[in-house]
C-alpha cells in the first residue's frame, strides 16, 4: 500500500496542474456557453448552403425558441425595429414556436449569402414552418449576422 501513495500523490499533481492549465486557458465564456447549449438540445439538421455565420445564429434561434429564453432571443435581433418590437416578436415566437424548437428541426438555407439570407425552419414534431431572413448588421456588417425580429 505504501508504494502506491507515490503514484497517487503524482497523479493528483499532474491533475491537479492539468485542472488549473484548462480553468486559466482563457477560454471564452462565450464558447464554454456555446458547449453547453449544444450538448444540451437536439442537434439541427441543416439543408442548403449556410456560412459560419448564419448557422450560428439560426442554431441560437431554435435554441432560444425551445427554452423559452425571449430576452436572449432579442438579442439576435438585426437593427431594424425598436427594443419593444424586438421583445414583443421574440415573445411572440416562443409563444408559437417553443413546443417545436424542443424537437427535431431542419433548416433549410437559401441560396449562398452575400449579405442576406433566408432560412425556412421546419418543425418535425409540430409541423410548424417558420421562414427566418437573416442579414449582415452594423457598418459593414461588422455587427455579424443577425435575425429580422419582427
Amino acid at each position: 500500500m505504501a508504494a502506491g501513495r507515490p503514484v497517487a500523490a503524482s497523479l493528483a499533481a499532474v491533475l491537479s496542474a492539468a485542472l488549473a492549465a484548462v480553468c486559466s486557458s482563457g477560454a471564452p465564456d462565450a464558447e464554454l456557453a456555446h458547449a453547453g447549449d449544444y450538448a444540451a438540445h437536439p442537434h439541427l439538421r441543416v439543408t442548403g448552403y449556410p456560412v459560419p455565420g448564419t448557422l450560428d445564429v439560426v442554431q441560437q434561434v431554435v435554441w432560444r425558441l425551445a427554452d423559452g429564453a425571449g430576452g436572449r432571443l432579442e438579442k439576435l435581433a438585426s437593427s431594424d425595429g425598436s427594443a419593444a418590437e424586438h421583445r414583443a416578436a421574440a415573445a411572440a415566437w416562443v409563444g408559437e414556436y417553443q413546443q417545436g424548437a424542443r424537437g427535431s428541426v431542419t433548416a433549410d438555407f437559401g441560396d449562398d449569402p452575400a449579405d442576406r439570407q433566408t432560412v425556412r425552419l421546419g418543425f418535425h414534431d409540430t409541423g410548424q414552418v417558420k421562414e427566418l431572413t437573416l442579414r449582415l448588421d452594423g457598418r459593414a456588417g461588422d455587427a455579424g449576422w443577425r435575425v429580422l425580429l419582427k
